[in-house]
């Protein structure tokens, strides 16, 4: 094979190589996209709580938020903005708080590139079938420790209250007790001079 057959079948070599490296770094860029999607995911365990509520884990392969949806359907809290990666134990404020025990879902969004969140241009991660990542868990609000601090609140204003009732009613007597003695005996004194004069 001469030189100037050579060049030619060289180009036309490099021109292939780098075409087939083309589409394979297209190919691989949307493989790895596809794939980072489907690894975004969230898992809320169940907990008791009323002012807010942890998720255990949220993998956001591109950055995002998490959000937390009441029984209702309503984002009721939402982190700030994680960076891409997987996050442990992120507690996020419930507001208003939750009143009762319920169903709450955590859910994983994205971010539309300012980095604050938007409830309508930050949509939810999906996966395969087009469905919005996120788990629910149950939320237990405890109302005891309330009704107990509202019952022996109570307790105790009804105690201080019949004390206070019954030191008035104590005071009350003792005060017309000694009254009513001096006037009988005042009377009785009257009494007995007259009777003396007779």
């Amino acid at each position: 094979m001469n030189a100037r057959s050579t060049l030619p079948a060289l180009v036309l070599l490099s021109v292939l190589v780098g075409a087939v490296a083309l589409a394979g770094g297209l190919a691989a860029g949307t493989a790895t996209a596809q794939t980072a999607n489907a690894t975004a995911d969230v898992s809320v365990d169940d907990q008791t709580g009323a002012a807010s509520v942890t998720v255990a884990e949220a993998t956001l392969p591109d950055g995002g938020y998490v959000v937390v949806y009441n029984v209702s359907g309503g984002i009721i809290g939402t982190s700030e903005y994680l960076d891409a990666g997987t996050h442990e134990d992120v507690t996020l404020e419930v507001s208003p708080a939750l009143s009762r025990s319920q169903v709450v879902v955590g859910e994983v969004r994205t971010d539309d590139g300012n980095e604050a969140f938007n409830a309508s241009a930050d949509a939810p991660y999906t996966n395969e079938n087009g469905q919005p990542i996120g788990e629910s868990a149950y939320v237990t609000v405890e109302q005891t420790e309330t009704a107990t601090a509202t019952a022996t609140a109570t307790a105790t204003a009804t105690e201080s209250d019949a004390t206070a009732t019954t030191a008035a009613t104590d005071e009350s007597t003792e005060t017309s007790g000694p009254g009513f003695g001096i006037a009988a005996a005042l009377v009785a004194l009257v009494g007995a001079a007259l009777l003396a004069r007779r």
